[in-house]
């Protein structure tokens, strides 16, 4: 640097370069290498200042703080059981993945999420109902006829299989969004954490016991309408209160919800 008189120091004195024929800097070009260098040494500066980020401590009170190092402990164990859940369901327990059914799925989740926030911004009003009953409209009309194995004459289970490989997009999409939420708010993130995680990947049904719900009629339809009645409680016009982020249940809460109406109500 101080051969090619580029640093902030040989800037700022106009001390000449040594290399023969070496032409004068531009002033122009001098007071943007100061720029940077002095960009960079501030940056530079506060990260070592502040060790990585303001975002990476929580504040119980304005004379204390607990870092990341501590915190994310307990954000990792909540979210750890969808990363079970989705490694069971790609190693395990999913036979074949339905692409067709997943991506109709989660494309009229996300063009719902998107409508409902539009609709949220310029009226004021949410119109999840709506969104949740067009989900599951698309949710019935998507599901592929159960077709037999031709070699082994077994019976594939079309909508048992539909139902586990949105479940394994579901809970990969409840992981990324809450990771950057729970390192950004974590007041925020660890509860709706919480939340989701054993929604989307505890209370699951074993093969077994959604193969004698489906046989039982009256089981059945006790079992439709527990699933319709909890949805429609953990709305967020019901659940969420009034000083929550608008961001936060239009961007997060409400791709989720119709994820799992979709879930449950296959």
């Amino acid at each position: 640097a101080l051969k090619h008189g580029i640093d902030a120091l040989t800037i700022e004195v106009h001390v000449p370069t040594t290399s023969v024929g070496a032409s004068a800097i531009h002033p122009h070009y001098a007071d943007f290498s100061r720029c940077i260098e002095h960009l960079l040494r501030s940056i530079s500066n506060l990260h070592e200042r502040l060790h990585h980020s303001v975002a990476q401590y929580t504040m119980p009170s304005p004379s204390k703080f607990v870092s990341h190092g501590e915190y994310i402990y307990p954000a990792i164990l909540v979210s750890l059981p969808m990363v079970v859940r989705a490694a069971s369901l790609a190693l395990r327990d999913m036979t074949s993945f339905q692409f067709v059914f997943v991506g109709t799925v989660v494309g009229t989740v996300l063009l719902a999420s998107c409508v409902n926030a539009y609709t949220a911004f310029t009226t004021g009003r949410s119109f999840i109902g709506v969104m949740m009953m067009v989900v599951v409209w698309v949710v019935h009309r998507s599901i592929p006829q159960s077709c037999q194995e031709i070699e082994t004459g077994v019976d594939f289970d079309t909508t048992n299989e539909c139902r586990k490989s949105l479940r394994f997009v579901a809970c990969l999409i409840g992981i990324y969004l809450h990771v950057p939420l729970l390192l950004a708010n974590y007041s925020l993130g660890f509860p709706s954490a919480v939340f989701w995680t054993p929604l989307l990947a505890i209370f699951v049904l074993s093969d077994r016991l959604a193969a004698m719900c489906s046989k039982n009629t009256v089981l059945k339809t006790i079992m439709a309408i527990a699933k319709i009645l909890l949805l429609v409680a953990i709305s967020p016009s019901t659940i969420l209160p009034s000083n929550i982020s608008p961001q936060y249940a239009l961007i997060l809460y409400t791709p989720l919800q119709l994820l799992l109406t979709a879930l449950w109500l296959v």
